[in-house]
């Protein structure tokens, strides 16, 4: 008994835990001059397509705003901080973006995030997407965990939710995105009246700091 113990611990010592890096999000919105939607979506679609061959990279969708097409959103998740970073300090993703300077109507609104309560980066197939930013004050930004704790529990119930995600941002933990996709639009309308939603909301209230942001996009190819 003795021997294998001492065998046990040598293991232990020689082989310690190696803790898992945890994923890095980015969160892009972009605003495009009106008549330049098209072009515009081309060149995030040459975009998305490079992207998602890079080394590190988990996730990487382009979402495109239903009511107001000239506008979109990236959301991305690499295996780590410095695999996001490297990806905007490299020349194709520069030249890429470049693309898009002379079709832009506003700068890039980029924020990186965590994960907080988020399934494993995958890139979801749906019809409806939603993307929400949270904002609450300050003293608040944990009591706002724990409502968004509640949601990402309950939602998955609501008929026709294929993902519910809720990524915290990285210098302002006051600050959330809630990435939703949803089977059709009468699915998420519904998850919108359901009782968990509105009580979620009726919650939120008192915390805010700025308007509920929720915008639906569909899904960039």
């Amino acid at each position: 008994m003795r021997v294998f113990f001492w065998i046990a611990l040598a293991v232990c010592i020689a082989c310690p835990a190696v803790a898992q890096t945890p994923a890095s999000y980015a969160v892009t919105y972009i605003e495009l001059k009106t008549d330049q939607a098209a072009a515009g979506r081309q060149a995030l679609t040459d975009y998305l397509a490079a992207s998602r061959k890079e080394k590190g990279n988990l996730q990487f969708e382009v979402f495109q705003e239903s009511a107001r097409p000239s506008r979109f959103a990236i959301l991305e998740a690499w295996t780590s901080r410095a695999a996001l970073d490297a990806h905007y300090h490299n020349a194709a993703s520069a030249s890429m973006l470049n693309r898009l300077s002379p079709l832009r109507s506003a700068p890039d609104d980029r924020r990186m995030y965590d994960g907080l309560y988020a399934s494993g980066p995958a890139n979801h197939s749906g019809a409806v997407f939603v993307m929400t930013h949270v904002d609450v004050m300050p003293p608040y930004a944990d009591g706002c965990a724990g409502l968004l704790k509640v949601m990402r529990a309950e939602t998955p119930r609501d008929h026709g939710n294929i993902a519910y995600n809720v990524l915290r941002q990285e210098h302002e933990p006051n600050h959330f995105t809630v990435a939703e996709v949803w089977a059709s639009a009468k699915d998420q309308e519904a998850h919108l009246g359901a009782g968990h939603t509105v009580s979620f909301r009726q919650k939120l209230l008192p915390m805010t700091g700025a308007l509920y942001d929720e915008r639906i996009f569909t899904q960039v190819r």
